[in-house]
């Protein structure tokens, strides 16, 4: 059995060199998205500001970072296209 970072790096050696750009740019968020919350963690914890910085607030108990266009990224296909893997994944889950 392939842990998941064996099987994204599998999936990434099979897959075309515009998906792995694109994949590339989506982690490149996150990870900054990630950095930033745990930044944001830090901060609320020592203080009762509930904005820490015009990019990353909350907005009725979520919280919200707001990033830059991802040039050449649709997000709404990549919502589909997520949306059509989970829907694929169930089917197969029901079949089994």
């Amino acid at each position: 059995m392939m842990t998941p970072k064996e099987e994204l790096i599998q999936a990434i050696d099979q897959s075309p060199d515009q998906v792995v750009h694109t994949l590339l740019e989506i982690l490149r968020v996150l990870q900054r998205q990630s950095m930033l919350a745990d930044h944001q963690s830090r901060q609320v914890a020592n203080s009762n500001h509930e904005t820490v910085s015009p990019r990353l607030h909350r907005k009725q108990g979520v919280l919200v970072i707001e990033t830059g266009r991802l040039e050449g990224f649709d997000m709404n296909a990549f919502i589909g296209e997520m949306r059509e893997e989970r829907i694929q994944n169930q089917i197969e889950q029901v079949d089994l």
